[in-house]
């Protein structure tokens, strides 16, 4: 009878280690702290793992549509997602937007520099401010929306540092290498007290911050990456995005997405 048992315990093992699956995200790298930990939870409750692909939202999206392995692309705007969805990679009927955020004007914590605004960038004593790559970053795409909006783009022209990718840019003011960065809210939290942040960008002054997610159509574990991108978005996972600092999808914007 216990070697029934045994043998019964161990086919269920057997079984459940079978159907579990793994699969791959591209996943902006604002996100990595919070989806980290949140996948980890996951893996505890499902048994099914996630491992992430991170890096700025246009250069997933490259390697995505030239081929890369990846079941679930999750980006920092819309853009990208938009540009898949236009070329048939990824399926849009399956876009969700997870998060949103905020843009922020940072500065080395020793600093003196008078950068209490955007507008004040242009004062000489700020000569180099970073901000992602503006082709392939969101961020950086955010950051040159507020500049144009504080009526500063063209003066600030020649300081401006790129960086590859948000955190990129978050490490240069955590350095001391540039006088102010542009940066999310969340990466400045991470960062603490090795940053300080002057101030946070108004909405008006750039496009919603948003982070929709979508499944690529030549996934062959859809059903595993709908599953994992149900639990984002649901309770358990928006609380574990809010925990990050990251703000709630809006409302509007998932009911455009369906």
């Amino acid at each position: 009878m216990m070697k029934r048992a045994i043998s019964f315990l161990l086919a269920c093992l057997i079984t459940s280690a079978a159907c579990a699956e793994t699969i791959t995200v591209a996943v902006a790298i604002s996100l990595k702290d919070a989806l980290s930990k949140l996948a980890a939870q996951y893996q505890a409750a499902t048994g099914e793992r996630v491992e992430f692909t991170f890096g700025s939202s246009g250069q997933l999206a490259t390697q995505i549509a030239n081929g890369a392995p990846i079941d679930l692309f999750i980006s920092a705007a819309s853009k990208q997602v938009d540009d898949l969805a236009k070329a048939g990679v990824i399926d849009d009927k399956t876009r969700r937007v997870i998060a949103g955020n905020a843009l922020v004007l940072i500065v080395p914590p020793d600093s003196k520099s008078p950068s209490e605004s955007v507008k004040a960038l242009v004062r000489g004593e700020v000569t180099r401010i970073a901000v992602g790559e503006p082709r392939s970053v969101p961020a950086g795409q955010y950051a040159v929306q507020a500049l144009k909006a504080a009526g500063v783009a063209d003066a600030v022209k020649e300081k401006l540092v790129l960086g590859t990718n948000v955190r990129q840019v978050l490490d240069y003011v955590q350095r001391g290498e540039v006088s102010a960065g542009l940066v999310y809210a969340t990466d400045a939290r991470i960062a603490g007290e090795k940053v300080r942040v002057v101030c946070t960008i108004e909405e008006k002054d750039h496009e919603p911050i948003i982070y929709p997610a979508a499944l690529v159509k030549a996934s062959k574990r859809q059903a595993a990456a709908t599953r994992f991108l149900d639990f984002l978005v649901s309770e358990k996972g928006q609380a574990g995005l809010k925990e990050f600092g990251f703000t709630p999808p809006p409302v509007q914007s998932n009911q455009q997405a369906k």
